[in-house]
């Protein structure tokens, strides 16, 4: 039987960022989804307050949509609101005042850093998340230098702040370098890695791959960790 998996960075609600384009990418990404065995998305659509704001209306109305394609394709996927929220400080306010989505109504929320965050700024952040009463999910820290300098002091920050780490599933199956390869490889042999996620956004370049890298991961890690970091341990279920 094919393991049951649970996306949780993935954007294919679309006409709102980077990620689907159409319609018609969007339902193509959904059933990529079900043939790699997919049955939870949280469709993280880019989110930056202070910046730009969050069309929570059209993002509801459209999430809507993509739920109703899947019921309607008998596809089985459950999709959950969430939002990649590029850090600044008046993210805590918006979360609050329901301005952008957590994951899946939880607390849950998904963090992203700018590459060159600094350690100060990225522990700020997560600890002002942390007393707002969320739990934060970093994605893809592969991509942060201070991380890549140091990937022991990045074991440090998680056990000390308490953040979740999500890689993405490209890093695991084609890094870019190998001083990438390197900083996952250690992190997963530390078991300092808490979700694998697609962060899919088309269907060419930046595909869903969630069930390539999970069969990659029963290959090179513990065959329980593996399945922990593709249905995030089952907190979305």
């Amino acid at each position: 039987m094919k393991q049951e998996l649970t996306d949780i960075h993935q954007h294919p609600i679309w006409g709102m960022d980077d990620g689907a384009d159409s319609r018609e990418t969007m339902f193509s990404m959904l059933r990529e989804a079900h043939f790699q065995g997919i049955k939870t998305i949280v469709a993280t659509t880019h989110a930056a307050p202070g910046f730009h704001p969050f069309n929570m209306e059209l993002y509801t109305e459209r999430l809507a949509e993509a739920q109703a394609f899947c019921n309607l394709e008998d596809l089985q996927i459950r999709l959950l609101p969430g939002a990649e929220i590029a850090w600044t400080c008046q993210v805590p306010m918006a979360l609050q005042q329901g301005k952008i989505p957590t994951i899946g109504r939880t607390d849950y929320v998904l963090l992203e850093f700018w590459r060159d965050i600094s350690w100060q700024a990225a522990t700020d952040a997560v600890n002002q998340l942390t007393r707002a009463g969320y739990r934060p999910i970093l994605a893809h820290p592969e991509r942060y230098l201070i991380f890549l300098q140091s990937p022991k002091k990045v074991l440090r920050f998680r056990h000390e702040t308490g953040v979740l780490l999500q890689v993405n599933a490209n890093t695991i199956l084609n890094p870019r370098n190998y001083r990438i390869h390197r900083f996952v490889e250690y992190m997963l042999q530390k078991d300092g890695v808490d979700a694998v996620a697609s962060d899919a956004h088309n269907c060419v370049s930046r595909p869903v791959n969630l069930e390539a890298a999970y069969q990659w991961l029963i290959h090179h890690t513990d065959a329980a960790y593996a399945r922990k970091l593709v249905t995030f341990g089952g907190e979305l279920v």
